[in-house]
């Protein structure tokens, strides 16, 4: 039997019934196997307690030319439990592009521990492509000291039940957070994004955009929060979900939250949720594209949004590839 996730607030869960889907599973404990490309020269070894955890530390004043990859892949009746810590010192850049994968049913629970330093810059990448058949869940705390650049951008593609969740603090005066992600879903596939960041000191930006397309009997939800404590004057913080129901069956739950004690602020957010627009399939329709086609290209521009926030050329290809496999 898998060890069940105590004491889950209520609300904080409302949506998501991980207990439930992992009395489902019948999974004892495994190993993680993680495969690493790049990240040799920043591994730290027995740095942290346990064997199953990974501890990546880039140099104070380091550039980091290339991704440094990290791949775990989950093996039929698992339970692996591992952790992740990556400090990115003070001056120091890097990308990291963590890819999740796997066959069969299991449970991979992922802890994510992150720190960015001064005038520091972290990419994090995330590629999901677990089976349908498991369950995932990542927790990650983000820590971003002052002058600190923390971009984050995560594509949910296959898990049978995938909770995403961020809590990010900001603080250091000028620092930057921005979250995004594109969940594809299908079948009775549901995936949960759960994401606060806390503004904490003064001059702060955060953004969230999350993308959700859903299609058969699968359920999505989106849980964002921005709170703004009483010290946090001049934040400005932006929140987005959009979202896509290719279903009458597939349903959407938004919770969109804005917390504020400070009274200088710039703070957004909103959500959108509906079917494709009629009115760009009847013009692509007239101008002889077949109804397939038409839909599959407006599906592909509704994802495209997302990642247009990819700079590199060669990780937004990853990125595209595993959308038009979805698509087809």
């Amino acid at each position: 039997m898998p060890s069940l996730l105590p004491e889950l607030d209520k609300e904080h869960w409302k949506y998501s019934n991980i207990n439930a889907a992992l009395g489902k599973l019948d999974i004892e404990p495994q190993a993680p196997l993680w495969e690493m490309s790049g990240a040799y020269s920043f591994l730290k070894v027995d740095a942290l307690p346990r064997t199953a955890d990974v501890h990546l530390v880039i140099p104070r004043g380091r550039t980091v030319a290339l991704p440094i990859e990290l791949m775990l892949a989950g093996r039929d009746g698992g339970e692996i439990q591992s952790l992740i810590r990556i400090d990115v010192e003070e001056g120091a850049s890097a990308t990291i592009i963590e890819r999740q994968g796997g066959s069969g049913a299991y449970w991979k629970n992922i802890s994510a521990d992150i720190r960015v330093g001064k005038n520091a810059r972290l990419q994090y990448f995330r590629l999901c492509e677990d089976d349908p058949f498991c369950v995932t869940s990542m927790f990650a705390t983000v820590e971003l000291q002052r002058d600190a650049h923390f971009q984050a951008l995560i594509i949910n593609g296959c898990s049978g039940f995938g909770r995403h969740e961020f809590t990010v603090n900001l603080n250091g005066e000028n620092s930057e957070a921005d979250l995004s992600g594109l969940s594809l879903l299908r079948g009775k596939q549901h995936a949960d994004t759960t994401v606060c960041i806390n503004h904490l000191v003064p001059h702060c930006r955060s953004s969230q955009f999350f993308k959700t397309i859903l299609d058969g009997q699968s359920r999505g939800v989106y849980q964002g929060k921005i709170h703004v404590h009483k010290d946090a004057q001049k934040t400005d913080g932006y929140q987005l979900s959009r979202n896509l129901l290719l279903s009458r069956q597939a349903e959407m739950d938004v919770k969109p939250e804005l917390e504020i004690y400070a009274d200088d602020v710039k703070c957004s957010h909103g959500s959108t949720t509906g079917d494709l627009d009629e009115t760009p399939m009847f013009y692509l329709m007239s101008r002889g594209i077949p109804e397939a086609d038409a839909r599959r290209m407006l599906i592909s521009a509704f994802a495209e949004e997302v990642l247009d926030k990819i700079q590199s050329d060669d990780v937004r290809k990853l990125f595209e590839e595993r959308v038009k496999l979805w698509l087809i």
